[in-house]
């Protein structure tokens, strides 16, 4: 799965000091939604892998800490490409089933793309967009190994966004 961090804070930051850039108060309630989701959806996550940024790691924290996840920091993830990110999940011990990697635009937007060969089709159009942030994609791999993972062996089964459960919660 890949989840793009949260709304951040943009005033009284730079490109100096992008990376201590923390959640802003939307990106916190977006990340207790998605947390609450992925609870009541009985999801279960083996480790989470995230950029050392402090968004991410707020994100990783409020998201999957209430839901008892593993979190590993990858400071390499940080202003990543796909590149980097597809050698860390085909270099993933077999052990783990499900990882989430929690970074930044535009590598998500670039590795979904790069990883998902196939679409349920309401979701096509996904691969097209921006990535927002706190919006996560549910990725299924059919291989044993994740060092047999190659470009376009993903499926892409699942996208949820803070748009997407606000209509949710919305409607219930």
């Amino acid at each position: 799965m890949l989840l793009r961090h949260a709304s951040a804070e943009i005033d009284g930051f730079n490109q100096e000091d992008d990376h201590e850039k923390p959640l802003d108060d939307i990106g916190k309630i977006d990340c207790i939604n998605l947390s609450n989701w992925l609870k009541k959806s009985y999801l279960d996550f083996d480790l989470v892998i995230t950029s050392d940024a402090t968004r991410a790691l707020q994100t990783s924290s409020l998201v999957f800490e209430p839901l008892n996840v593993l979190i590993k920091r990858n400071p390499s993830f940080y202003l990543c490409n796909y590149e980097e990110i597809f050698k860390s999940v085909k270099g993933l011990d077999n052990d783990i089933r499900n990882v989430v990697i929690v970074g930044h635009e535009p590598s998500m937007s670039e590795t979904m793309r790069e990883l998902v060969g196939a679409t349920r089709p309401d979701l096509n159009n996904f691969l097209t967009i921006p990535y927002m942030p706190c919006t996560m994609s549910f990725i299924h791999f059919n291989k044993e190994y994740w060092k047999e993972i190659k470009q376009g062996d993903g499926v892409l089964e699942a996208y949820m966004s803070p748009m997407i459960l606000n209509e949710n919660n919305e409607k219930n």
